[in-house]
């Protein structure tokens, strides 16, 4: 090993995000570092090592003998530090977790659970960031967030899912403007309240209707909103019907303000994930979050259960 060459975490985090990356440029990018900072870091490894451990003979990006050996260590020595960070945080204030969620979890499901996380966890503190799917996601990856809460799982090798519960998209109507089940032809000339582009919701329902041979060009839209909220409230107010998730109409269904209109046999469902870096242990305050979004769902479901089979006339 080198004798006037040092490194350190800063290093191997390089390291490890350019395997993972598969490139020096995108693993700057997601570190937010200079390209030339990643090559040194690496270069700076190979000193102290005495050995090459990213093969330079061709274009394609990829490791030496002695560059996996490299990585084993680097894999093991950031788990047990994980480890090591996660024992000691039952000993010392918890600090702060950022949750990057969809607009659903973030509304109506992750609030909900808080006493009982703070109650396991006193003194922890969570920011909740609101994104579409597909950037809740980004931040998780790009190091940004803790986890994501979404309802789109986008794979990619640094992520690792855990499953939170399943979601069902009804199509929510003031009450009296539908019969409880209409056809095709009803739903083309029915004035609609639609999510925008990127929203988990829209992707659903979307994919839905193209499989039933409908397009979203085709349907009388008549207002688009960025949240459910703003899409619950204008259907409340009588401007059309929407397809929206159950979570966030279940007292107005159960309260007669709003009806669910029956379209075909097939639900469209989806399910909700909580998303991390992979191989990173979670630290109590995050699966205690997760615990506690498990078994407050279950009742929620068991409710909307309840509620769907009341409707069934």
């Amino acid at each position: 090993m080198g004798k006037n060459s040092t490194f350190d975490l800063k290093h191997i985090e390089s390291f490890l995000v350019a395997v993972e990356e598969k490139s020096f440029t995108r693993a700057s990018r997601t570190l937010g570092l200079g390209q030339a900072t990643i090559s040194n870091h690496i270069h700076q490894l190979e000193k102290y090592l005495g050995v090459n451990i990213i093969s330079r003979s061709s274009r394609a990006f990829s490791l030496t003998s002695e560059g996996e050996i490299f990585k084993n260590f680097c894999d093991t020595l950031v788990k047990d530090l994980q480890k090591l960070e996660a024992d000691l945080g039952s000993e010392r204030r918890p600090g702060l977790v950022t949750i990057a969620s969809s607009t659903i979890p973030s509304t109506y499901l992750l609030p909900a659970v808080l006493p009982g996380v703070f109650r396991r966890c006193p003194g922890v503190l969570f920011r909740f960031e609101v994104f579409d799917s597909r950037e809740a996601v980004e931040r998780v990856k790009d190091r940004q967030a803790d986890a994501a809460v979404t309802g789109k799982l986008l794979k990619h090798p640094s992520l690792a899912y855990n499953e939170i519960c399943e979601d069902e998209i009804v199509l929510a109507a003031p009450p009296g403007m539908f019969s409880r089940s209409i056809g095709i032809v009803d739903l083309k000339t029915a004035p609609l309240v639609l999510r925008e582009k990127g929203s988990g919701t829209r992707y659903f329902y979307e994919e839905f209707l193209n499989r039933n041979g409908i397009r979203i060009s085709e349907l009388n839209a008549v207002l688009e909103c960025s949240t459910s909220e703003s899409v619950r409230e204008a259907v409340l107010s009588g401007v059309g019907a929407a397809f929206i998730s159950k979570f966030a109409v279940i007292r107005e269904l159960e309260a007669g303000a709003l009806e669910e209109v029956s379209l075909w046999k097939t639900a469209i469902k989806r399910k909700f994930y909580m998303a991390t870096l992979k191989g990173k242990i979670m630290g109590k305050p995050l699966k205690t979050l997760l615990e506690e979004l498990k078994t407050a769902v279950s009742e929620r479901q068991r409710r909307t259960g309840k509620l769907k089979g009341s409707h069934k006339k």
